[in-house]
């Protein structure tokens, strides 16, 4: 089998914990680009987050395409602008900021590539370490929205997310998407958006059969695209769960080049 697309996540799969890209998983996409392969970046980062990732990989070029915000938006990589946009309604994200006050967790969203908070915290600092994006204080987020939001973002112990996903599954079924991106971070997008869903938009939009598609990642939002792919991989890193479900799992973590393992059994 000739494999056209590869998606691969980006933290804890594609970045070393210290997250960069290291040099060998740089120089086997590189590789990749060169046989033809479509490359694309998908993460629940913002789009602007992935932007120096993008650069480093040649992948800034008119044609070529990133996923970000968990599936939310397609955009292009040579402007970074939207082609691609699913957002949560006002009135869903109205209800998930009193969700989580309610049930004092600290919620965050984006608008406009923005990153917003009612107050900054040692826990949008520590996002902020990650992303490199900073906090933007709006005070009262039910009284700030006036329009839709691209996702939200609770934080906090997973074993009081995970007593909050059951109280929600009833609620927003059939409405958003709710996963985990981190064992403290679970994330809510439109129902329409999430990994999977937008890695099959694309590659319909290149022609290509989902057996020609390698999806690559290490968590729970990462499922939807692992079970869109022709092949899909988990890193050795990944969640259990995730390994359960992946097609093949690498010998190799994020910080021992992952990415190069599945190019080099893969495509080269």
């Amino acid at each position: 089998m000739k494999y056209k697309m590869l998606v691969t996540d980006m933290d804890d799969t594609l970045l070393n914990d210290d997250l960069t890209i290291s040099k060998e998983n740089e120089e086997a996409i590189k590789k990749a680009i060169e046989l033809g392969v479509r490359v694309i970046l998908c993460s629940g980062r913002a789009t602007t987050s992935m932007a120096k990732y993008v650069k480093q990989l040649n992948l800034d070029k008119k044609g070529k395409y990133g996923i970000s915000y968990n599936g939310s938006i397609i955009f292009d990589t040579s402007s970074l602008r939207p082609v691609y946009e699913e957002n949560i309604s006002k009135e869903d994200a109205k209800f998930l900021f009193s969700f989580g006050k309610d049930n004092n967790l600290y919620v965050q969203t984006y608008q406009n590539d923005d990153f917003i908070v009612e107050k900054r915290s040692r826990y949008s600092d520590i996002y902020s370490s990650i992303t490199g994006m900073e906090a933007k204080e709006v005070g009262d987020l039910i009284e700030w929205i006036n329009d839709g939001v691209i996702k939200v973002l609770f934080q906090g112990e997973n074993d009081k997310l995970l007593k909050v996903t059951e109280q929600l599954k009833p609620i927003i079924k059939g409405k958003l998407h709710m996963f985990f991106s981190k064992p403290t971070y679970l994330e809510f997008t439109n129902i329409n958006a999430n990994k999977g869903l937008t890695v099959k938009r694309l590659r319909e939009e290149f022609g290509f059969s989902k057996d020609e598609v390698i999806c690559i990642g290490d968590n729970f939002n990462d499922l939807y695209m692992i079970k869109e792919a022709g092949v899909g991989v988990a890193v050795a890193n990944a969640q259990e769960k995730v390994r359960e479900y992946a097609d093949y799992v690498t010998k190799s973590t994020n910080n021992e080049h992952a990415i190069k393992e599945v190019i080099e059994k893969f495509i080269l």
